[in-house]
């Protein structure tokens, strides 16, 4: 029997037929659009989703009020009166090429009310919401009157009807994360005393006369899907609350996008879940909501493996699983699930992809790219759409089996080269081995391995324990060597260091460690370390110099694990380790005073140096070697695949 037989199982909605139940759920990408037109980089990059076999590809979020609302440029403008004709042209191409592959196109259309700000807006009108307030800013909210509230509403319906005009078969219309549409459901931003305010039946009033008038314009042959937060967290929406409004749109929609919580405090509510958080994390409110409406529900929520996805399907708790990242992480998620290739997925980490940056970063730019750290594709496909194939294959040989290494390997062997890829040690994976112990890590892990699936797939010929030398490469004659000879941990120079060790041993279960831990270093490594040895009940501490820990660390990603720190483990900042012995550091701490921190273990991360040395010492037997990943600079995993993956594509 096959083993994802729900998932793959049909559905008929309005009389399309979903191939199966998996959606791609509409999330922010690069260079969707050029003020409100799709561009054919957004083209390519939601043609390589319909083609990975989502049964449903929605398009990002995309704004129907210009006037009281910020552009935002990575949506489609359907709404707007006298668009050039090749908006509409640029759109009829995008439904074309998701449905040329049995895919359903679906669009959202959202409204962000109150949070928005004048300064956004040309005119700098004030923005609106069901109530009026003023910010703490000063911001003031106009109350929106139901001449305000139709003409919205008109908005929304002008804009689906351009939709269907252009090819969507659907369109999802965004109820959740605090945007208008649910603040007029929410006790968060909802405290009118007119029909429009106090009981569930009178603040759903505007988002049903929003359904209302899109239903009028797209007629009955047309899907629409409504969004909701299950929750929105303290002072918000229940669960109770959205099960009661669900009970009142479902005779005006077709299917129901379960998710949770409120945009701006996105990672506390889940509205995008981190890798703290269980997989599938709302599928019981989904659940919950499904038992009492009868219209399907589709849920979405850190769902990044095909045998949870049939799980949701099979137990009935949902309709649909909608996968928001997943789609960034791998495109071909489903086929690779139907064509028994699951685990060659390259699953989402949930890390940092909406806003890559640190929170503490500086001068952060206006235009900022969203990046997979294991899809080093995504966002890039049309751009590589049109990379020059090879004049020939060549005998390429890839040094080194970390993460770089490995996918330079296989992106050469997918080019048609003849691939060996030597590696020192005994098994492929490189830094990231510590993924196999590491507590919190499993969702890395999986990608490591799916990439070791892959290459035992691929034509690739592994040699393992293998030191490649001057007279390894006279012998195998490599047309093309790629080096990624990785990193090595910085040995900080502290008095006693050699009583220390670092961070990644800890991780060989035949070392030793004891209850009492001093980490020195609070990167992301030491920190991340930390939080391990903590888990696994040992009492930790780190020493930072700087003023903060974590500070390298994605915003989601800080924001995230910055609780689980604060609850498992101590820390001070502005500190210096000056002296290491065999049961304690020496410390001078913020204030100037030096002071004695017991220990059982010291441990250390304050960075890594690349293998230049290895690099050079190749080079002069192969002078065109070209170095990729950690051997150029010390890297996460995103920048170190993608320089595997160009180091390949640069083989002609």
């Amino acid at each position: 029997m096959f083993k994802y037989s729900n998932l793959f199982s049909e559905i008929t909605v309005r009389g399309k037929i979903y191939k199966n139940r998996i959606i791609a759920s509409p999330i922010t990408a690069n260079q969707v659009s050029n003020k409100g037109c799709i561009t054919d980089a957004g083209i390519a990059a939601y043609e390589e989703k319909a083609r990975g076999g989502f049964a449903q590809v929605t398009i990002t979020e995309s704004f129907v009020d210009f006037e009281h609302a910020a552009r935002h440029d990575h949506g489609i403008d359907l709404v707007s009166k006298n668009l050039p004709t090749y908006y509409f042209d640029s759109a009829l191409a995008l439904t074309s090429a998701i449905k040329a592959h049995g895919a359903i196109a679906s669009i959202q259309f959202n409204h962000v009310g109150n949070v928005n700000d004048p300064s956004t807006t040309a005119g700098g009108k004030n923005p609106i919401g069901p109530c009026h307030i003023v910010k703490d800013n000063g911001v003031v909210i106009d109350e929106m009157d139901e001449n305000m509230m139709r003409h919205v509403a008109e908005n929304f319906a002008r804009a689906c009807r351009n939709a269907k005009a252009v090819g969507f078969d659907g369109v999802n219309l965004h109820g959740g994360h605090g945007w208008l549409l649910s603040q007029f459901i929410s006790p968060l931003s909802n405290f009118r005393k007119d029909k429009y305010g106090g009981s569930m039946e009178n603040r759903a009033r505007f988002p049903l006369m929003v359904l209302d008038y899109v239903r009028k314009a797209v007629g009955e042959d047309f899907i629409i899907e409504y969004r909701v937060s299950a929750e929105e967290g303290e002072g918000g929406l229940c669960l109770d609350d959205t099960i009661e409004f669900c009970k009142l749109i479902q005779d005006k929609v077709d299917i129901i996008h379960v998710t949770n919580g409120i945009y701006h405090k996105h990672v506390e509510t889940k509205a995008f879940s981190s890798m703290f958080h269980p997989h599938g994390c709302n599928v019981e409110a989904a659940a919950a909501i499904k038992r009492l409406v009868h219209v399907p529900v589709a849920v979405v929520g850190g769902i990044n493996d095909p045998d949870l996805a049939e799980h949701i399907i099979a137990s009935g708790k949902a309709d649909f699983v909608a996968l928001g990242r997943q789609q960034f992480a791998d495109p071909e998620f489903p086929i690779k699930a139907l064509q028994g290739r699951e685990d060659e997925i390259a699953p989402c980490l949930r890390c940092s992809c909406f806003n890559p940056l640190p929170p503490s970063a500086d001068d952060r730019p206006d235009a900022i790219e969203f990046l997979c750290t294991v899809n080093p594709r995504s966002g890039q496909e049309f751009r590589l759409s049109c990379y020059p194939r090879p004049r020939s294959s060549k005998k390429v040989l890839v040094v080194g089996g970390g993460p770089a290494g490995m996918y330079a390997a296989i992106t050469a062997a997918e080019r048609g080269h003849e691939v060996t890829l030597a590696e020192k040690e005994a098994r492929l994976g490189g830094l990231i081995k510590f993924t196999d112990i590491d507590v919190h890590k499993d969702d890395l892990r999986r990608y490591k391995n799916s990439l070791i699936i892959r290459l035992s797939r691929s034509n690739v010929k592994i040699e393992l324990n293998t030191l490649v030398t001057s007279d390894y490469i006279h012998i195998k004659k490599p047309d093309r060597i790629i080096l990624a000879v990785g990193s090595t941990p910085i040995i900080p120079k502290i008095k006693g260091i050699e009583n220390a060790k670092h961070a990644l041993s800890v991780y060989d279960e035949k070392i030793k460690i004891g209850k009492k831990i001093v980490m020195i270093g609070g990167g992301l490594i030491g920190c991340e370390t930390g939080l391990h040895l903590a888990e696994l009940g040992h009492n930790v501490h780190i020493i930072e110099m700087m003023d903060d820990v974590a500070r390298d660390a994605g915003m989601s990603h800080k924001i995230a694990i910055m609780p689980l720190l604060n609850k498992m483990l101590t820390y001070e900042t502005n500190s210096r380790c000056i002296e290491i012995k065999t049961d304690s550091v020496t410390v001078l701490d913020k204030n100037g005073e030096e002071k004695i921190i017991e220990a059982d273990t010291i441990v250390y991360a304050i960075g890594m140096k690349s293998n230049k040395d290895v690099v050079s010492k190749i080079k002069k037997s192969f002078p065109a070697a070209v170095p990729a990943g950690d051997c150029v600079k010390p890297q996460k995993v995103l920048e170190a695949v993608r320089a595997g993956m160009y180091a390949a594509l640069d083989i002609l």
